[in-house]
């Protein structure tokens, strides 16, 4: 069974959930909604590992990975050539624009995220203030997995959603777990 994407769902300010656009690593091809983390060398965005624990999320992306041929340096989607003009290019409409940077939401703990637990497990309020690990669904999209616990943990649940009571829950990433400092 596919999971949903992860999105910041409230900030416990009250505020605007935080955000950040940095720089995209090279070769790069997750969903939307991924726990990403920043490159030691460059400070690129890339995906999160799923096993760096300790300062290891940056937070969840917003849009899908561009598959960058080179750190921070953008894709332009072009086709054919442009009469008497040997420096431009044909953009198609509708082509998504790409800066080589992607936006993420911030693993805080101001940012409360929704997500759901894995596909053979439903949710019970035992889960509300328990710590577990995230995991790859097959879909590509990740999940709160409650068969990591204890020092796998990078999250800890602080609700259930009630329009998704099977799967659904809110979650904050654990402090120990975040990569930029609030």
């Amino acid at each position: 069974m596919a999971s949903i994407e992860i999105h910041a769902a409230r900030s416990v300010s009250g505020n605007q959930p935080g955000m950040a656009r940095i720089i995209e690593e090279a070769t790069q091809t997750f969903l939307s909604g991924t726990p990403v983390m920043l490159a030691s060398g460059d400070g690129g965005v890339k995906a999160w590992d799923g096993t760096t624990l300790a300062a290891g999320i940056a937070g969840f992306s917003k849009e899908d990975a561009s598959n960058l041929a080179t750190v921070g340096v953008p894709k332009t989607l072009s086709f054919g050539s442009v009469p008497n003009q040997s420096a431009a290019v044909n953009i198609p409409r509708g082509a998504p624009f790409n800066d080589g940077k992607i936006g993420f939401e911030v693993a805080s703990d101001d940012n409360v995220f929704k997500g759901q637990i894995g596909p053979s497990v439903t949710t019970t309020p035992q889960m509300v203030g328990v710590a577990y690990g995230l995991t790859k669904d097959s879909d590509g999209h990740w999940y709160v997995d409650t068969t990591k616990t204890g020092v796998n943990s990078a999250v800890t649940v602080v609700g259930l959603d009630p329009l998704d009571t099977l799967r659904g829950v809110f979650f904050v990433v654990l402090r120990t777990a975040q990569q930029i400092p609030a």
